[in-house]
Formats: C-alpha cells, sequence, structure tokens
C-alpha cells in the first residue's frame, strides 16, 4: 500500500483496492472478448467429446456383453456357423477371437479324423484350421489364447506332416507359457516329432491311401416266382 494510502481509513483503501481490481478484470475481459467465440467453441467441444466418450464407452459395454451372449449359445448348440456369426457381427472382440478358436479346433479334429477315414479330404480341413490359429496369433493375443492358439497352429503343423514346424511350435509353448496348462504336454510332442521312429511312422503314413471302402451297387431284384398253380 502507498504512503498517501495509509492515512485513509480502511473502507476506503479497501475500496480504492476493489475499483483497481475491477479495472484489471474489466481489461483482462477486453483483452479476452475477441476470443470469446472461440473459447465457448472449445469448452463446447470438450464438453461433446466428453459426452461421446460416454456414449462410445456405454455402447463398447453393451457390444462386449451382447458378443459374450452370442458366443456362449453357440457353445450350448455346437453350431460352427454360430462362431462364425460372432466373428463377423463383432470383429475385434474377445468374443470373436474366441470364437475363431473354437473354429479352428473344430476343424483340427475334424481334419485329424479325416485322415483316418478319407484321407485326401483332410488336408484342406487341416489347413483351414492352421489358417484360423495363424489368423488368431496375428493379432498378438497374450494369456490362455495366444497359448492354445499356439498349441493348436502346431498340432495342425504335424497333422500336415510339418513336423519341423510343429515342433517349433510346440517348443514355443513351452518356453513362452511355461507356467500354462498344455506346458507339459507340448514338451513331449516337442520331443516326440523330434525322434526319427515319428519321423518314419509320418512317411509311411503319408504312402497310405485311404479311403471309404467303394459302395457296392445294388443288387438286382429277382422277378418274383409265379404263384404255385392251384391242384385241381
Amino acid at each position: 500500500m502507498r504512503d498517501d494510502q495509509r492515512s485513509m481509513p480502511i473502507e476506503d483503501a479497501e475500496e480504492i483496492e476493489g475499483n483497481a481490481l475491477a479495472e484489471k478484470t474489466l481489461e483482462i475481459v477486453d483483452r479476452l472478448r475477441p476470443y470469446t467465440n472461440a473459447i465457448l467453441l472449445a469448452c463446447g467441444g470438450a464438453v461433446l467429446a466428453m459426452a461421446a466418450w460416454v456414449l462410445t464407452s456405454a455402447q463398447t459395454a453393451a457390444t462386449k456383453s451382447q458378443s459374450w451372449d452370442a458366443f456362449l449359445a453357440g457353445l450350448s448348440g455346437g453350431d460352427p456357423q454360430a462362431f462364425d456369426e460372432v466373428v463377423r457381427r463383432y470383429p475385434g472382440t474377445p468374443a470373436a477371437e474366441w470364437s475363431r478358436l473354437v473354429m479352428a479346433d473344430m476343424a483340427l479334429i475334424d481334419g485329424t479324423e479325416l485322415l483316418f477315414v478319407n484321407k485326401d479330404q483332410a488336408p484342406p480341413r487341416l489347413q483351414a484350421a492352421a489358417d484360423l490359429y495363424a489368423s488368431i496369433l496375428a493379432t498378438r493375443p497374450g494369456g490362455m489364447l495366444a497359448e492354445r492358439a499356439t498349441f493348436g497352429l502346431a498340432k495342425a503343423r504335424e497333422s500336415l506332416g510339418q513336423l519341423d514346424e510343429a515342433r517349433r511350435g510346440y517348443a514355443a509353448v513351452a518356453a513362452e507359457f511355461s507356467g500354462g496348462a498344455l506346458a507339459g504336454l507340448a514338451r513331449e510332442h516337442a520331443a516326440m516329432v523330434e525322434r526319427e521312429a515319428t519321423r518314419q511312422w509320418y512317411d509311411w503314413f503319408s504312402a497310405q491311401k485311404i479311403a471309404p471302402p467303394a459302395q457296392k451297387p445294388a443288387a438286382e431284384e429277382k422277378p418274383a416266382e409265379p404263384a404255385a398253380k392251384p391242384q385241381e
């Protein structure tokens, strides 16, 4: 406070300081007036962005819930088309990736069974399984999904006779998921496909022709025998 203000009554001094503060506030307002619209627009944009984020978060949560409902419905029905529908309708969701895994497992089971029933039809199903597993791993998942997909891909490679690729896949499961449920089984498979006896068996099996037995043509119906002539 200046010397000339010290002799003033307190009320007068406070009034002068208040006037000075008011003048300073008006000065700031005058300086900001040309930018008022921009400030209001920015504030409005922030509010809209917050509202959009809240709405998107709510929609995302709803979508995830619906995707899991569809996934569980597919598990209860066992229809492969149901999982394909989850992948199509809810791309990028965890439920879609797990649906892709279930579809890959189904293709792997079908292909493995066909090896011993109709060998010519097995490779397309096994390759479909391998492609599905690979597409899951391409998204760089973590945890159990990554472990299952890596093991499944190795198993598909083994069934296709690609033993070196299968061994590397099993070794990856054992190394990267050492505490997982499939680690021990992966180590056993990695050691098995590396044995010379295993490779010889796969060489022998690949040369086998396995197909359903040819259906015999239906026997021609014999003409009905004439009824015995009644005795007179």
